[in-house]
């Protein structure tokens, strides 16, 4: 071998025991490092329901003038109400929002007939209201109102026949029997 292949293969050992040398000196230096932690998912639960022991009637010139019945299943409020010359019945009923999420109210529907359409068969001979919260609607609507977790938004229903002092708007000789309800939609809100 020539001089200058020697050195080439001199200059090879030396590098690689210079490598071998700098991994066994940076294994030696190197500190290891972990982290540990700990997480906790909190249950979420939805639920939006009536609260039954909420129900507070309001009877005039009348006793027994009607029923609520409230399904948490789908949050339908159905009610039968019979009213006579002069009497008047309304009801109120809270919706409680249970839940962990926020609860949006995306729709109001009316089943059976709506307080636009009463009174537009009956003109001012019947007087329908709905009341949510603070809002009276009269048609199917999608309020997108919320309620918080563990809030609550009252619902008033009020029902009259005639209004006081307005016996001339009797309506006849025949019993008027109307269906009535509303349905709620509501909707949890993740952020």
């Amino acid at each position: 071998m020539n001089k200058e292949g020697r050195f080439q293969n001199v200059l090879i050992i030396l590098l690689a025991v210079a490598v071998v040398g700098m991994s066994i000196g940076f294994a030696a230096i190197q500190s290891q490092l972990t982290i540990n932690g700990n997480a906790t998912f909190k249950a979420a639960k939805w639920e939006v329901i009536w609260d039954n022991g909420s129900i507070h009637e309001t009877e005039v010139n009348g006793t027994n003038l009607g029923t609520v019945t409230v399904n948490n299943n789908n949050l339908n409020v159905d009610y039968t109400v019979t009213l006579k010359p002069n009497t008047a019945y309304s009801f109120t009923v809270d919706i409680v929002n249970n839940g962990t999420f926020p609860a949006k109210l995306t729709g109001i529907a009316f089943t059976g007939k709506s307080p636009a359409q009463i009174s537009s068969t009956y003109g001012t001979k019947i007087g329908y209201t709905f009341k949510y919260g603070t809002t009276t609607y009269t048609q199917d609507v999608s309020p997108n109102t919320i309620i918080q977790p563990n809030g609550k938004e009252t619902v008033t229903v009020s029902l009259t026949y005639p209004l006081p002092g307005e016996v001339n708007q009797l309506l006849g000789d025949e019993d008027v029997h109307e269906t009535l309800g509303v349905q709620f939609n509501f909707v949890p809100v993740v952020e």
